[in-house]
């Protein structure tokens, strides 16, 4: 039993690649260094960058494998001679492996590395250094390597590997051969599970290798790990449901239940879902990446830039735009970032959800339905032409929403004090207009608005949506608004009195030696103050009130 045991292995190192050729998804990098190795031209020092799990430190040990083979340096090692084997299990002693994350000071530098550089191999060919997590030495010990990497013995090479490149000091990475790793690509790595589960004899349905796949994000050893993981699940075969109840990923009818809610702006119905989630006790965060992940992918197919989904996702998000898909995807992008900040994961939750219901998903087709709506209103081609109040009705219908505007033709008492500061609220002049002003209910149905000024009258008419607006929400629906200039309420010396602006009797205040002149005086008789007096009147009618001019006394 223990001997079977000790023969054992995870899948990450039993699957490990063991040369340049088994390398899954970095063909630059394998062909780059194969060609170098074929030429005799490879350098003194390498840096490995890139994410987790793609194959850094991999490709170190069969680099190191490839320059210390009994047949090398050589693209293709034997893996049979005595140095391959033990690069291979990690005990060589000419291949010494650092980890920088435990080692990081400068004495640690000094003992593995600058201590020990001068010495010659003890069996193999070179004296590789491999140091891995490279970003996470320290400043004096990057220092107390620099020299030692610019001009190292010809016996010796280093190659340093890191998820974090930029914290690497530029002086040690222009002295090395820089090589990117990249994520490895989805379709890749269901193709290599596949072939592992096929070793392994392990039954798994191709969805839950792509499931396994996308949940790896682009690292090999997370990907063979998860699958070595999933094949004690059940009765032997992985499903799709095994593999998202083990690792929390959220139901596909609970995201589409939610996706639908979202873009029917249901608050009910989201609601609903939401319980549903709570109740199987699903992470807030795991809700929002897999929602992301899937309304990503049908978002690129409405662009044109992607692979077909999943065909539910297909008839679930056929009614949304590219545009509102794109809308969701930026909220819940911010909804993800406030729930790594935020105290409570359900609270973050809720209000990132619930906020994309009160949002215009579509500018776009709002947009197009304006357009439109214009077009009919000039008449310009066939159909026929919404007359000015018409149109804005209907304007009025989109705005206040149906459940505002009521069934009954009839219209409720329209308090003229509620008009003028519903008003105010959106457009402060145009209130200060409607104070100067009478409103009143036609007798044949509509609301008449007279003005005395037609300054105010202008005015009112470029913002009679505003007013249109505030008319329908008091009255219950649309009501057919009249404005007009009028002389019932004009601006007399008595109103100006009132609103405290008062005008004095003739002469009670006029300046010392002169007297107030009425605007009509000497207006008939074409005196030489005839046209100001004119130009006077005219102001009266914009501005209202009484005009007087002030004219010296004659003896």
């Amino acid at each position: 039993m223990s001997k079977e045991k000790a023969a054992h292995q995870v899948f990450a190192r039993k699957y490990r690649p063991q040369g340049f050729e088994e390398l899954i998804g970095q063909p630059a990098v394998s062909q780059t260094l194969s060609n170098a190795l074929t030429a005799k031209r490879t350098h003194h020092a390498y840096l490995f960058t890139g994410p987790r799990g793609c194959g850094k430190t991999t490709t170190a040990r069969i680099l190191a494998k490839a320059l210390n083979c009994a047949k090398g340096p050589t693209p293709t090692p034997c893996d049979e001679c005595v140095s391959c084997r033990e690069i291979a299990l990690s005990s060589s002693l000419d291949v010494l492996e650092m980890d920088a994350a435990s080692h990081t000071g400068v004495d640690d530098v000094r003992e593995v590395i600058i201590e020990t550089v001068a010495l010659a191999p003890t069996r193999d060919r070179y004296k590789v250094f491999i140091i891995d997590e490279a970003h996470m030495l320290s400043n004096s010990a990057f220092n107390a390597l620099l020299k030692t990497i610019e001009e190292p013995p010809p016996h010796v090479v280093f190659i340093l590997a890191t998820t974090e490149a930029h914290k690497v000091p530029a002086t040690i990475a222009s002295r090395c051969q820089r090589f990117k790793f990249r994520p490895i690509a989805a379709d890749l790595l269901a193709e290599y599970l596949a072939a592992v589960a096929k070793k392994e004899k392990i039954a798994v349905e191709p969805e839950a290798l792509d499931l396994l796949a996308r949940a790896a994000e682009g690292s090999l050893r997370d990907a063979v790990s998860l699958l070595d993981q999933t094949r004690s699940v059940g009765d032997g075969t992985v499903t799709v449901e095994s593999v998202r109840e083990m690792f929390g990923f959220v139901p596909q009818d609970l995201l589409i239940g939610v996706a639908g809610a979202l873009l029917a702006r249901d608050p009910r119905a989201l609601a609903g879902w939401l319980k549903k989630i709570y109740e199987e006790g699903i992470e807030p965060a795991q809700l929002i990446k897999d929602l992301r992940a899937a309304i990503e992918g049908a978002y690129l197919v409405k662009l044109g830039a992607g692979e077909p989904v999943d065909a539910l996702w297909t008839k679930a998000l056929s009614g949304a735009s590219a545009e509102g898909l794109g809308f969701l995807l930026r909220r819940l992008n911010r909804a993800l970032e406030e729930l790594r900040y935020g105290d409570s994961p359900r609270l973050a939750l809720e209000l990132g959800l619930f906020s994309t219901l009160e949002a215009a998903h579509d500018l776009g087709a709002w947009v197009a339905r304006l357009e439109a709506l214009e077009k009919r209103l000039v008449a310009g081609g066939g159909g026929n032409a919404l007359s000015p109040q018409a149109a804005r009705s209907t304007i009025l219908k989109d705005s206040c929403g149906e459940a505002e505007i009521a069934a009954t033709a009839s219209v409720r008492p329209i308090s003229w004090p509620a008009l003028v500061e519903a008003v105010s609220k959106e457009k402060i002049t145009l209130g200060a207009a409607l104070e100067k002003s009478r409103g009143e209910l036609k007798p044949g149905g509509g609301y008449r608005i007279q003005f005395s000024k037609p300054f105010d009258l202008d005015m009112a008419k470029r913002s009679a949506a505003v007013i249109e607006t505030a008319l329908a929400r008091l009255a219950g629906r649309p009501v057919a608004l009249e404005l007009l200039l009028g002389s019932p309420d004009a601006a007399t010396a008595s109103d100006i009195v009132d609103r405290g602006m008062p005008v004095s009797a003739a002469g009670a205040d006029a300046p010392p030696g002169t007297r107030w002149k009425d605007i009509g005086e000497g207006a008939s008789g074409g005196g030489a103050g005839g046209g100001a007096c004119g130009g006077l009147k005219n102001a009266e009618g914009v501005f209202g009130g009484k005009a007087r001019i002030i004219k010296k006394n004659t003896p």
